[in-house]
């Protein structure tokens, strides 16, 4: 009957590492490799916002899909379903799920281990690593927008950008929700309007002769727009209406990762147009930045509206 209470202490001291040895299948590699609806179990919010990221949908949009010339290229296609996150040569496809694009297990599995920025327990096996909130974890993938930021001279990360914390619980559960402390966590949906926002500023000036609009990279680490592949477009247009709406002048101008003519960050780029402005009449003009990219929603970023 004494060793009764011996027994109890010890399944209790037992008890994590026998419920972290049944979820081992979740640090399988390979073909082995589970899906991220295995990570929504708990992670509830976290697959959420991810499942409306872009990186979700890396592998089957129709962009990815013409240029990668039908999932053939082998430059592309590491990237786009990797293994797990390493340096730009070292990359390795992930042979199962390549429809989960960039998924949880390829920034969180490595070596058999699932990491985090925290040190925590868990019911699987977890290790913290803490290189995971740094900019450099996303070079892999993204080495010439990395090179961009590197020589901006930023102090902000991609992640303090892309993935700004609150706090919160990163399990969701009825009994789980309960006993997980609160934490900041990082935002999985990582191109959201009030980035875009705040990324680009539009000023203008107008006389009887002309309107000169002034474009600003103010917020961006990296050039406006960046990317290595695709043609990732932002666009200004800039229009001038009568008062009952005719359009007297129209005009766009285009950046692009294919023109190579990105606006580097805190640079301003200007236009002076020459307008003839009838006297006595009056007249509207408005300037709107749109983020353009094939296989995606047409975001707006940044607008100005001036009369003369």
């Amino acid at each position: 009957m004494r060793s009764k209470p011996w027994i109890l202490l010890g399944l209790i001291f037992l008890s994590p590492f026998l419920v972290a040895a049944k979820y081992d299948y979740l640090l399988e590699v390979g073909e082995k490799t589970v899906k991220s609806t295995e990570c929504k179990e708990c992670h509830k919010s976290i697959y959420e916002e991810w499942s409306k990221d872009f990186h979700s949908k890396a592998y089957v949009n129709a962009p990815f899909k013409q240029g990668s010339k039908n999932y053939t290229s082998s430059e592309c296609i590491p990237c786009h379903t990797a293994q797990e996150i390493a340096e730009e040569k070292n990359l390795k496809t992930r042979p199962v799920h390549k429809e989960e694009g960039i998924n949880c297990t390829t920034c969180h599995l490595r070596n058999h281990m699932i990491y985090g920025t925290y040190k925590l327990t868990a019911k699987h096996k977890a290790e913290q690593d803490e290189s995971m909130a740094k900019s450099e974890f996303c070079a892999g993938c993204h080495m010439p927008t990395f090179q961009e930021w590197q020589a901006s001279g930023s102090k902000k990360t991609c992640q303090e950008c892309h993935m700004p914390r609150t706090e919160g619980k990163s399990v969701q559960g009825f009994l789980l929700s309960m006993v997980v402390p609160k934490r900041m966590i990082g935002q999985h949906l990582m191109i959201f309007e009030k980035l875009l926002k705040e990324a680009a500023l539009i000023t203008g000036e107008t006389t009887r002769e002309s309107v000169k609009i002034s474009l600003t990279n103010r917020a961006s680490g990296h050039n406006m727009p960046t990317g290595k592949y695709g043609d990732y477009r932002i666009v200004l247009q800039t229009q001038v209406k009568e008062a009952e709406g005719k359009t007297i002048f129209s005009k766009e101008e285009i950046f692009s990762t294919l023109k190579k003519n990105g606006i580097p960050p805190q640079q301003t780029a200007t236009f002076d147009y020459s307008v003839s402005f009838e006297t006595g009449k009056r007249y509207k003009v408005s300037s709107t930045l749109m983020y353009r990219v094939e296989g995606r929603p047409e975001q707006l970023i940044a607008s100005w509206n001036g009369e003369i």
